[in-house]
């Protein structure tokens, strides 16, 4: 009677086993197609994003440059009028 039980108990093991290598194979298909899908939805999304930003970084500097190099224009083109007129006055 004991080899009798034990002989269910290797079989429902078996049973149990291989039920289980195929949840878990069909399990781990299942991860790894929604991961894909989800990276496939979000990375292009990040790189644009990570790209906007990198762009607006360097609009910045650029603005920043641009308005520096403006006022230093408008210093120049006043000294460059006073000089002007000092030399227009004492000829």
């Amino acid at each position: 009677m004991n080899t009798e039980k034990e002989l269910l108990l290797d079989e429902l093991d078996e049973v149990l086993i291989v039920g289980d290598a195929n949840v878990t194979i069909s399990f781990a298909i299942a991860v790894v197609s929604v991961i894909m899908l989800v990276l496939f939805l979000f990375v292009p999304k990040i790189y644009l994003s990570n790209h906007i930003y990198t762009n607006s970084l360097q609009i910045e500097a650029l603005k920043s440059e641009y308005l520096s190099l403006k006022n230093e224009n408008e210093i120049l083109k006043s000294k460059i009028a006073i000089l002007k007129y000092k030399n227009g006055v004492s000829h």
